[in-house]
């Protein structure tokens, strides 16, 4: 029973919390001007890094780039992470890179830059 009171009361102490903040920015809503045309904020955009002389670069060199700081090998799932691409790229990716034999597998799901 006294657990059951002691988490009551936090409950409450939450919810004034709540109330307080819900009241401060209600206050701050009323106080901001309307006016007809709504002001545009600046967005940024980020700078991508420039491509190789000319050249894009495609998934498989931006995968390939990534490749090259693991010496051991790399998981698909840390792929997916550094590189943005969706778990269909990465395998397509994977899949053409193995058959062109840019790249090998190490083990189950962890793939290296083919050495020659």
């Amino acid at each position: 029973m006294k657990k059951f009171a002691k988490d009551l009361k936090a409950v409450a102490r939450q919810l004034n919390t709540l109330a307080k903040k819900t009241e401060t920015m209600a206050k701050a809503f009323e106080k901001k001007p309307t006016s007809a045309a709504p002001k545009k904020k600046a967005v940024r955009v980020a700078k991508k890094k420039a491509a190789p002389k000319g050249k894009a670069l495609t998934p498989t060199d931006q995968v390939l780039a990534i490749m090259k700081r693991f010496k051991k090998g790399i998981t698909v799932e840390a792929l997916r992470g550094k590189s943005g691409f969706n778990e269909k790229q990465i395998s397509n990716i994977v899949h053409r890179a193995c058959t062109k034999g840019k790249m090998r597998r190490v083990g189950r799901g962890i793939y290296s830059v083919y050495d020659r």
